[in-house]
């Protein structure tokens, strides 16, 4: 069975649609974050396209969720349509950022780097780990939400500080199963006892 991952985007599309990656994205960064970019495609592993020319994707819907929390957007569930180029911890691009903004001194460029580093080694991982999954395109399989949620999401979410206990989780997490469910009963054919 496959599993399903998730997708955050500003731009609208309905089920069976295909995403690419935008290629507006390194465009749009500035200061620390393009550095950040820019050594991320440095240090990356040979055979993984540069990260602009990745469509990021999320393994699981409470990742999604907090990268939507941030930034709006719509939720949707995908099916990745090219191999999965790499599996990294988003969690370990803000400590890059935060490195970038509180470390001074002679060390800063090759603690930096080193941090780099962690985020294309294979096993490597923060403590609650949001995985952001690479690849090349993706297919829409369900469309969970879209922006008009996102301030009373945003509110909820302030005001219960976990994303498991919002409404709006509880309610995805719901559709997410019966979907799974149903590409499950789908793919298994009429061969079941009735």
């Amino acid at each position: 069975m496959d599993n399903m991952i998730f997708r955050v985007d500003k731009r609208s599309y309905e089920i069976g649609e295909i995403i690419l990656p935008q290629t507006i994205f390194e465009e749009q960064l500035k200061d620390e974050k393009l550095k950040m970019e820019e050594m991320l495609n440095k240090k990356r592993i040979p055979g993984i396209p540069e990260r602009s020319k990745c469509l990021f994707l999320f393994q699981d819907l409470q990742g999604a969720l907090r990268f939507y929390s941030k930034y709006g957007g719509n939720v949707y569930g995908v099916k990745a349509l090219s191999p999965i180029y790499y599996r990294g911890d988003m969690n370990k691009l803000d400590n890059i950022l935060d490195l970038f903004k509180f470390i001074d001194g002679d060390d800063k460029d090759g603690i930096i780097d080193a941090a780099v580093n962690t985020y294309w080694k294979e096993g490597s991982h923060s403590f609650c780990p949001c995985y952001e999954i690479l690849v090349g395109s993706a297919k829409v399989v369900e469309k969970f939400c879209d922006n008009s949620r996102f301030l009373q999401f945003k509110e909820e979410l302030n005001s219960c500080g976990s994303i498991e206990r919002t409404l709006l989780y509880k309610e995805l997490i719901g559709i997410a199963w019966q979907r799974q469910e149903s590409l499950a009963s789908a793919s298994h054919g009429s061969g079941q006892l009735g």
